[in-house]
């Protein structure tokens, strides 16, 4: 199913993108021709454009040559020099066209012939028309009239008699006056012979003073012949008028012969006009016609890429909505196989919670009383016997927890500390545990540590160490003589990070080359037969290496058969200086006498195991089997803490935190379970607890779970880490990683997480006692996140039961705040001691 899944989702992308393809190139070409066919269209109306222009240009050449023509007329008509500019204007005019029509029929020779034949019709009307402006200018009517005035000059000349009678001296009175006459320029002849006759015009007279002037007259005497003269002038008139006429004859004659070769001429070019405008307006047909031909084609090749087009997009679309129907039914059936999977997953969740509860509830039971036993008298086959149990129920443990380790890491809820722990420390005490197991076998194991190996390393030692103890288990499983070494090396180191390679090489049976790329897979053995051998489950390398990626590192395996073994592990670390190393050194508390606890816990093994226990780190223990009696507990008898099996048949023990904080007591309830699969400190924290233990668990344990909580004091040694040490320990690691190992940053951080708890606890104390809760609540919250963050889960499990207090539960206020007065004050010394000595 899933292959055929996968088979159609490989051939949905080749089809889209090839789909696409198609469509990119069918549009490509769609574009690339219409782009052609618009150039097409666009040659084609520029040419269609041109038979309009011509004709347009030919209309306006022929008006300009008759508006012309009619000028020209006018003004041999009145002689009116306007018209003769209007002329000029129009001849300016049919030059432009003439022009304009050579540039646009500059392809076409007929029509350029035909344009050069109007250019010399034209240029002969205008030799014609000059001939006439000639002939005009010479007959101009004050030639005539001048000539009239010489010839009567002479004939006045002729007839006067000049006689000087007597020359008179007189004496006269006279008064003087200043004639002004008009001044004319450019004079007619009619008004030349006026001015001759009547004299010049006067405009005005200017009088002066009287005088007295001598003066000498001499008077001549004419006689004139009157009638000759008369006669004369006659004729001479006569004369001129006679020339005038001809002059004017011949000259209407030369006009007409003019007018008629310039109308002949006009005839032509509207012959030749007419012509180029017939072969413009077919041209214009033509290309009307071509237009529609180009549209046509071009239209039906567009129609046709967009049917294509659109029968392969139809195509294309039918194939991926199948595709998508495809999809959505096999999408529902993964979905439906995913929930299936899901359900299954959590079937299985839940199948080793309960198999982790319904198993190490026993195992607890037997590592229990197997412990208590080894601590009473016993003879030597007793002790044998327990020995043997106590090994049988180590090893049961180890399978359990390779199972619940890689079902946790399979599901990504397997959780990584990080702390200060030494490398060193780590390889010699794994090294020492296997020691008596290897003696047993005659091995030898070693340790080899580099000398420049960092004491210090900040990561999750606990991993490492499972890691270490896997690896040498194996090693130790699979060597029937020989050694083991285990040894620890610098691979690369710098002031902030150190890359440490852990080897274990054996002397064993070895891995065959073709089973070296398989021992790290689930359930996985080198040989069927090595499992009915050797035992185990196969997961051993397979957590090992899952563990070592989930730290960031690597691993690689070496082998030869019957030669043996070398696997590498490299596993990157922070570096952090400390001001004291301690080896081996723990803080544990001692239990104060007359501390009392009461335990819940419906297996009756169980409750006797864990009241075993406390008893013998001197507790003060009352126990019960079922939690509905602990109402009648708390109220008979005072105590010191609560603790409560988780898993229970009526009451489980998430009830019963609520049943004791309902009832108003304020006492610390810590868990205790078989279900590894919610080992988590903040799970249990949110849920108001103030600790918890996975079973089995130690005397040790219980007393690093219970001393922070219910005061106890002093210090013991141990070396032993087991979860109960994370759960109350202030852990400052995330401010240097947070800084980058800035110790005055970190150093910043905590006084004002000093300064801030004071403030906030002095803040909440006023609202408690002020019965505030609405306020108190608000304050709590503010301060859980920090104690979250600095993993102190104890103090953040009290802020988490005030935060969520009812507004009128004030007394279960009250002692939820002594309470929290009570473990804040040491919290404050601790912080105020690491404060004191992070530059020291």
């Amino acid at each position: 199913m899933l292959q055929k899944i996968q088979n159609r989702n490989y051939w949905i992308k080749p089809k889209v993108i090839g789909g696409f393809l198609l469509i990119i190139i069918f549009s490509i070409t769609a574009i690339v021709m219409t782009y052609q066919a618009v150039n097409d269209l666009k040659a084609t109306r520029q040419g269609l454009g041109l038979p309009g222009q011509k004709i347009t240009v030919l209309n306006r050449l022929l008006t300009s040559i008759y508006t012309e023509d009619s000028d020209f007329r006018m003004y041999v008509l009145t002689s009116n020099d306007d018209y003769l500019k209007t002329y000029n204007n129009n001849h300016q005019k049919v030059t432009a066209a003439i022009k304009s029509l050579q540039k646009l029929a500059y392809s076409n020779q007929s029509q350029l012939n035909s344009i050069k034949k109007i250019e010399k019709l034209l240029q002969n009307k205008r030799e014609i028309e000059g001939e006439i402006l000639q002939m005009r200018q010479s007959i101009n009517t004050s030639i005539f009239y001048d000539r009239a005035m010489q010839r009567i000059a002479r004939a006045g000349s002729e007839t006067q008699r000049y006689h000087e009678v007597y020359k008179q001296k007189t004496v006269t009175q006279v008064r003087r006056d200043t004639v002004i006459y008009k001044k004319v320029s450019n004079e007619s002849v009619a008004a030349r012979i006026k001015r001759f006759f009547l004299g010049p015009e006067r405009i005005d007279t200017i009088a002066t003073d009287t005088l007295v002037e001598f003066s000498y007259d001499t008077i001549p005497h004419i006689t004139y012949i009157s009638d000759s003269i008369i006669q004369r002038l006659l004729l001479i008139l006569d004369n001129i008028r006679n020339d005038q006429q001809n002059q004017l004859r011949l000259i209407d004659e030369k006009e007409k012969e003019l007018l008629n070769r310039n109308r002949a001429i006009l005839n032509q070019v509207q012959l030749i006009v007419t012509s180029i405008e017939k072969q413009e307006q077919a041209e214009a047909v033509s290309q009307a016609l071509s237009v529609q031909e180009v549209l046509a084609k071009n239209l039906l090749v567009i129609f046709l890429l967009g049917t294509i087009t659109f029968i392969v997009l139809v195509i294309l679309l039918a194939i991926i909505m199948r595709d998508i129907s495809r999809n959505t039914t096999y999408n529902a059936q993964l979905i439906e196989a995913k929930q299936y999977a899901e359900n299954l997953l959590r079937l299985k969740e839940q199948f080793l919670a309960n198999m982790s509860h319904e198993i190490r509830s026993p195992l607890s039971a037997i590592v229990g009383v197997s412990r208590q036993l080894s601590k009473t008298e016993l003879n030597g086959k007793q002790k044998e016997y327990v020995d043997v149990l106590n090994s049988s129920s180590d090893h049961l443990m180890a399978v359990i927890n390779d199972i619940l380790d890689y079902s946790k890491l399979a599901t990504g809820k397997l959780r990584l500390e990080s702390r200060e722990f030494s490398p060193r420390d780590v390889v010699n005490d794994v090294v020492k545990l296997f020691e008596v197991k290897a003696n047993e076998k005659g091995l030898q194991i070693l340790s080899n540590i580099d000398q420049s190996l960092p004491h210090i390393v900040v990561g999750d030692d606990f991993r490492l160490r499972q890691v270490l103890i896997n690896l040498l288990s194996n090693a130790i499983k699979f060597t029937e003589q020989g050694s083991i070494i285990l040894s620890g090396a610098v691979l690369r180191k710098t002031d902030e990070s150190v890359k440490i390679q852990f080897t274990v090489a054996d002397t064993g049976i070895g891995i065959s080359p073709e089973m070296q790329s398989q021992v790290f897979e689930e359930f996985t053995q080198a040989d069927g037969g090595i499992s009915r051998k050797f035992g185990g489950t196969g997961l051993g390398l397979t957590i090992v290496k899952k563990l070592v990626e989930l730290q960031g590192g690597e691993i690689s395996l070496t082998s030869e058969p019957n030669e043996g073994t070398i696997i590498r592990v490299v596993v990157p670390y922070s570096i952090k200086e400390t001001r004291v190393a301690q080896d081996n050194q723990e803080n544990h508390y001692r239990i104060k006498a007359g501390t009392t606890i009461l335990i819940i816990d419906d297996d009756e093994v169980n409750r006797l195991i864990v009241t075993e226990i406390a008893k013998n780190i001197g507790l003060d223990v009352d126990a019960i089997s079922d939690a509905k009696k602990l109402m009648d507990q708390l109220n008979a008898k005072q105590y010191n803490a609560v603790i409560t099996d988780i898993q229970m048949p009526e009451i489980s023990g998430y009830e019963v935190v609520q049943l004791i904080e309902n009832a108003g007591y304020s006492i610390p309830v810590f868990a205790i379970t078989a279900n590894d699969m919610i080992d988590n400190p903040e799970h249990f924290s949110s849920l108001g607890f103030s600790g918890y233990l996975i079973k089995p668990f130690t005397e040790e344990d219980l007393i690093r779970l219970l001393g922070p909580v219910i005061g106890a004091t002093g210090v013991v040694t141990g070396d032993k880490r087991e979860k109960a040490d994370t759960y109350n320990k202030f852990d400052i690691e995330e401010i240097y990683r947070f800084t980058g190992g800035n110790k005055e940053s970190v150093k910043l951080i905590l006084e004002s997480l000093l300064e801030n708890t004071r403030k906030n606890v002095e803040e909440l104390n006023q609202h408690i006692k002020s019965k505030n809760i609405k306020k108190a609540s608000a304050v709590a919250h503010k301060m859980k996140s920090a104690f979250n963050q600095f993993r102190v889960y104890d103090i953040a499990s009290i802020l988490q039961r005030i935060e969520t207090l009812p507004h009128d539960k004030h007394k279960a206020a009250a002692l939820y705040m002594e309470r929290l007065n009570r473990r804040v004050k040491s919290f404050t010394v601790e912080l105020q001691d690491q404060i004191d000595n992070i530059l020291s």
